[in-house]
This record gives structure tokens, sequence and C-alpha cells, in this order.
């Protein structure tokens, strides 16, 4: 495959990694999550894993063998990188309001079938 056709699957490579990334990250962390999530760690954390993506499948293919120590120290990077997506989403996620019903102490007297008027007789 000739460098300049390469370059091209590389970008096409990068930007799938990206929204495969970005639709991933909502499944397992949640739309609500990410909605709290500043915009800087989205960003920087996803372009950084497309990134590395890429870098990973350049030393696959540019070399014979499949692992060498260019190949490991990528996927080492993708799996830190990805550790800290975790730890970056679960953070956020603690910070969602959970929505319990208050409770004021009031009690209800009305019946199910009862119109209103009908408790004043």
């Amino acid at each position: 495959m000739t460098p300049k056709l390469l370059r091209l699957v590389y970008a096409f490579e990068f930007l799938f990694a990206l929204v495969a990334i970005f639709t991933a990250w909502s499944e397992i962390g949640g739309q609500t999550t990410l909605d709290l999530m500043s915009w800087g760690w989205k960003l920087g954390l996803s372009l950084s894993l497309a990134a590395s993506i890429v870098a990973f499948t350049a030393a696959i293919v540019s070399e014979d063998s499949f692992w060498t120590a260019r190949s490991a120290r990528w996927l080492a990077v993708i799996l830190v990188l990805l550790g800290g997506i975790g730890v970056v989403t679960y953070y956020y996620a603690l910070q969602v309001p959970t929505a319990e019903p208050e409770e004021n102490g009031a009690v209800s007297l009305l019946f199910p079938g009862a119109a209103p008027d009908s408790l004043y007789v």
C-alpha cells in the first residue's frame, strides 16, 4: 500500500475511532454522566485515545511481527487512557444528583375514587 493511501486510511480510522469512543462512552458511562463532565476531559481523552489507536495500528502495520516494543507501548498507552476515562467517568457519576421523593410529613385523606368535596360533608 502506498504511503499516501495509508495516511488516508489512518485518517479515516481516526474519525471512526472518535465515533466509536463517544458512542461506547455514552452507552457504558451513561449520557447523564457525560452531560455533567467538562468538555475538556471529553475532548482531551477522546482525541488522545483515538490517536493512540491509530498509532497502535501504525506500529502493527509497519513491522512484520504483531508484538513489538513499539506496539506494546501503544497498547499500554491505550490501556492507561481507558483507565483514565474510567476514573473520570466514575468521579462524575458520583456527582449525578439522585431523584429521591421528598417527604414533608403531610398525610393525604383522599381515597381512590373519592371526590375532594365529599370529604367535607
